[in-house]
């Protein structure tokens, strides 16, 4: 009889014991296969028989527990009806585990096979390495403690300007931060370094890096509200800032060498030293 695609199986044959077996007897299949009306190849009275036989094959593997050992001197240890046999004692000692062997048979196993030693596998080696001609490598380590390093001593004054060290090159790490809020930083020497702590515009983080104190933004704020809109030159109202020594002949942009000026007088000033313009 030819089955045409439309109709559906309700019987299939056992890859083992060879029968013709309704469906239900088989487990359907998973993944990929599991189109239609797929089966798995065994029958359920085939799996059970295979499930028994593997166990019947497996090694017992696991240990019985350990009895520990109780006084002879109790009455009721005395008077208790003898115990069976447990499974470790009807297993022979050569089936048993390793683990539930005494000391003293695995040192007689250890001794019948003297390869398994550390001490012959150390010498296996290095006969092997004798006769290959390479160095034997030392491995045994000094019985010496390690020197653990120094412990970081207390952070210094952020404007004990006898604290900095410089770096092999004679620089130190300069960080501060943009108008933005975003952090940069620069290798600076250590002239420029103590000059900064000194005219209060940086701090002192650590032995080998300064931080600045105000970004470009800030410190015009700082300056124009600390002289109160004044011009320091002529009194009136003042919305720049002027360098007292000036830049060109080595000045820098602090607190201490920086002032509030009106736009003539800063303007006017230029690069001239403040006795200069003022003797004008």
């Amino acid at each position: 009889m030819i089955m045409s695609d439309t109709e559906l199986l309700t019987s299939k044959q056992c890859i083992y014991c060879r029968q013709l077996k309704p469906l239900s007897e088989f487990r359907r299949r998973t993944g990929k296969r599991s189109k239609g009306q797929a089966r798995r190849g065994a029958c359920r009275d085939c799996r059970k028989l295979r499930a028994v036989q593997e166990a019947q094959t497996q090694p017992l593997t696991k240990p019985a527990a350990v009895i520990s050992p109780v006084r002879v001197s109790d009455s009721r240890v005395r008077n208790a009806p003898p115990q069976p046999l447990t499974v470790s004692a009807a297993v022979p000692a050569a089936a048993r585990p390793a683990a539930s062997r005494p000391a003293a048979s695995r040192l007689g196993a250890a001794a019948a096979h003297p390869r398994s030693l550390p001490e012959h596998a150390g010498d296996a080696k290095a006969g092997a390495a004798a006769s290959s001609g390479a160095k034997p490598k030392n491995r045994t380590r000094s019985a010496e403690p390690r020197l653990r390093p120094p412990l970081r001593g207390p952070k210094p004054d952020p404007h004990d300007i006898s604290a900095l060290v410089p770096s092999g090159k004679g620089m130190i790490l300069m960080r501060g931060h943009s108008d933005k809020g975003r952090r940069w930083h620069q290798e600076i020497d250590l002239e420029l370094a103590i000059t900064l702590v000194k005219e209060q515009a940086a701090v002192i983080i650590n032995r080998r890096t300064i931080r600045r104190i105000y970004s470009n933004k800030d410190f015009r704020k700082f300056i124009l509200t600390r002289d109160n809109y004044t011009c320091c030159f002529c009194g009136l109202y003042g919305d720049t800032i002027d360098h007292l020594l000036p830049r060109a002949k080595g000045g820098h942009t602090t607190p201490d060498n920086c002032v509030c000026a009106c736009n003539l007088c800063n303007q006017s000033k230029a690069d001239l030293y403040v006795e200069e313009f003022i003797g004008r």
